[in-house]
């Protein structure tokens, strides 16, 4: 029976690494093929792989950070919603800035500025497009907030 159980988690983690990893390199082969078109050069294809897997494990947490900064200031009031242009602006910036990083550290990768701007801009419209039907975040005033706010609070 326990020899069941290890088996049947070895299946679920197996294919849930799987799952990701099939996600992941269809993302990198999507932006692989855009950044081709735009004039991306390197000198071999371990060059390539180090590129994108410094790329998708670096863009990841900054994307979280990226999109939490307009859903923050929606919530203290700063901003009316979290889905205007700062959203695109911030996303944009990162993709750009983090190519143009990797960029500079990496001798055996070039890519002009022209086409990591391009990139961005195509990359940050595309995500502003996926986010548009997300609920808001709550105001910091509402009984929502309160709600989820006493949830996290230590309980007496």
């Amino acid at each position: 029976m326990k020899e069941a159980v290890h088996i049947n988690k070895f299946k679920t983690v197996g294919i849930s690494i799987s799952i990701v990893l099939i996600i992941l390199l269809f993302i990198a082969f999507f932006e692989y093929i855009i950044l081709r078109i735009i004039g991306f050069q390197y000198n071999s294809l371990l060059d390539l792989v180090l590129f994108f897997i410094l790329y998708l494990f670096l863009e990841i947490p900054l994307a979280f950070i990226t999109d939490a900064i307009p859903k923050a200031l929606k919530s203290v009031g700063i901003l009316q919603t979290s889905k205007g242009w700062l959203p695109f602006i911030l996303n944009t910036a990162l993709t750009f800035l983090l190519i143009e990083v990797i960029d500079n550290f990496m001798a055996n990768i070039e890519i002009e500025w022209q086409g990591s701007l391009i990139f961005a801009m195509v990359t940050g419209f595309i995500g502003w497009k996926l986010r548009k039907d997300e609920d808001e975040p709550p105001d910091i005033d509402s009984e929502e907030f309160k709600e989820i706010d006493n949830k996290f609070k230590p309980k007496k």
